[in-house]
Formats: structure tokens, sequence, C-alpha cells
């Protein structure tokens, strides 16, 4: 273990269940996905979802998204 660590294990003694909760929370939420990222290594499925990815329906049942699809596309230029 090195130094910093024991330092940082030093500097959780004596703190409340709460606040230990709280950093942990912190540590899995943002320092351990980022500190992945930065070694590449792949994260997909870890972690919490975001957004729709929660299951929440963001549309009305029914309502087409590829409705204006023809449009959009003719807004940029593409060729059918």
């Amino acid at each position: 273990m090195s130094a910093l660590q024991k330092q940082v294990i030093q500097s959780l003694d004596g703190l409340s269940e709460d606040s230990l909760a709280f950093i942990l929370d912190m540590i899995q939420r943002f320092v351990k996905p980022a500190e992945s990222q930065l070694m590449g290594t792949a994260t997909q499925g870890q972690g919490r979802k975001l957004g729709i990815l929660k299951g929440e329906t963001l549309i009305a049942d029914g309502y087409d998204l590829d409705e204006c699809n023809d449009e959009i596309a003719e807004m940029f230029g593409v060729d059918k």
C-alpha cells in the first residue's frame, strides 16, 4: 500500500457512516469511471444509466419518430 493510500485511509478514520457512504458513492460515480476511461478499459454495464436509458418514456405512445425523416434528409441535402 502506498503512502498516499495510507493517508487517505487515515483521513477516513472517525467519519460518520453517512459521510463514508457519501464518499464511497462519489468514488463509484466519478472517480472509478473516469479512471477506467483514462486507462481505456470498458465501463459498459457499470454505474447507472442516464435519461431514457433508465427506461423512462419521453414520447407519447404511438408517436412516429421517423415521420419527418424524409423532410429532415432533404434539409441536409441527402438524395434518395
